[in-house]
């Protein structure tokens, strides 16, 4: 016998059954899609977080190299410049016999004597020996110089010297350092000191008369 509400239940089954297949598809897609959401917007959070990272890292690169340039920059401090003296009277060019000595009016001046003689050589012939002269102060007839750069230091060392000017126009000279030898000694070259121009210009019996001596 035919059993017609048998037939009716499986139809209704058959019906039922693809629709629930659909929604569970359905569902499943909707859930891939809220992982590929919650993956991308992962992705973004982390790229932001990444963009923050290296912006602040250049930031502080650049500070430190800049804070580092800045640092190790060299400051350029002025080049000290010696005190200019007024030479005054102790301005002029000094001598005597070999000996030299030069001093411009702003103070800078220089000293030549006869250096170390050689076989067969004299005072005269002799390679000269050379020495810079400044002079650092000027009280009347006194004065303060620095002798530097020496040749021949063992006679001219470096270091001050006393200066002297007479009223005959003759240039004494004592170096602090006293040494054997010394071109500015009177008894190695004479007592009569270094004569100036106006001491120069007189004649010899002049000189003998006066007690001057400026050499040959």
């Amino acid at each position: 016998m035919y059993d017609a509400s048998y037939c009716s239940t499986m139809s209704i089954r058959a019906e039922v059954h693809p629709t629930g297949l659909v929604v569970e598809q359905a569902t499943q897609v909707l859930i891939r899609e809220a992982r590929r959401r919650q993956r991308r917007r992962r992705l973004i959070v982390l790229g932001g977080l990444f963009t923050l990272a290296m912006t602040g890292w250049f930031v502080a690169t650049t500070t430190s190299i800049n804070g580092s340039s800045h640092l190790a920059r060299p400051t350029n401090h002025p080049v000290p410049s010696h005190p200019v003296v007024a030479a005054g009277q102790f301005g002029g060019w000094w001598h005597f016999h070999t000996v030299v000595v030069s001093i411009q009016p702003n103070g800078d001046g220089s000293v030549s004597w006869p250096g170390p003689l050689g076989p067969g050589q004299s005072e005269a012939t002799a390679t000269p020996a050379r020495a810079e002269m400044r002079v650092t102060s000027v009280d009347g007839a006194h004065a303060t110089a620095l002798i530097a750069g020496s040749t021949e230091p063992s006679s001219v060392p470096d270091g001050p010297v006393q200066l002297r000017v007479t009223s005959q126009d003759l240039l004494y000279i004592v170096p602090e350092s006293r040494t054997a030898v010394s071109p500015f000694d009177p008894i190695s070259y004479g007592p009569e000191g270094l004569c100036g121009p106006k001491a120069a210009a007189l004649t010899v019996s002049q000189q003998v008369a006066a007690g001057i001596n400026c050499g040959a």
